[in-house]
């Protein structure tokens, strides 16, 4: 059937590896459904003692109802770390259902990409690929690294969310070959 084919696509993303974040089983349980059928290879919801692949590159995908400081512990926890393929990993929150302006708060905390459960597959499945193979502006600041947040057109350029933080402000490229 239909599935079977989709299932049947190969997929860059068959490469890589997909750690789920849910604020319980049953969204856990969702995250782990929708990446197998967004086409990851391995999928697995984070515990402590979870093995990470040290070659393989892994999304870390977030469910949105994980409460704020869950999400920051996530992101700061894999930004800060030693191993480059974490601190640049792509770090993706999946937002259920609702307005899109959803979105905003969610890139200002430092998400690579935000997406929302009801889009279609293929279009999800471009969003997560668009991560990986070119390069991507990073950037750090005092109080903050990770990717380029103003990349939101939504905020209005004078608006004091658009400008770096402090004194010290660099610009990286980070290109993510699975």
């Amino acid at each position: 059937g239909k599935r079977m084919v989709e299932l049947g696509t190969k997929t860059i993303l068959a490469g890589c590896m997909a750690v789920t974040f849910g604020p319980g089983a049953v969204e856990t349980a969702a995250l782990g459904d929708l990446a197998k059928r967004l086409g990851f290879g391995a999928v697995a919801a984070y515990t402590p003692e979870l093995e990470l692949p040290s070659e393989r590159l892994v999304f870390y995908i977030v469910h949105a109802l994980l409460p704020d400081a869950g999400k920051q512990r996530v992101l700061r926890g894999l930004r800060a770390s030693e191993h480059q393929l974490r601190r640049y990993a792509p770090i993706i929150c999946v937002v259920p259902k609702g307005p899109r302006h959803q979105i905003v708060p969610l890139v200002q905390m430092g998400f690579d990409e935000v997406l929302f459960l009801g889009d279609q597959l293929p279009d999800l499945r471009r969003r997560l690929t668009e991560q990986l193979c070119q390069d991507i502006l990073y950037v750090r600041s005092e109080r903050y690294f990770g990717p380029d947040r103003r990349r939101i057109e939504l905020i209005d350029p004078q608006d004091p969310r658009r400008k770096p933080g402090g004194a010290f402000y660099k610009r990286m490229n980070v290109h993510r070959d699975p």
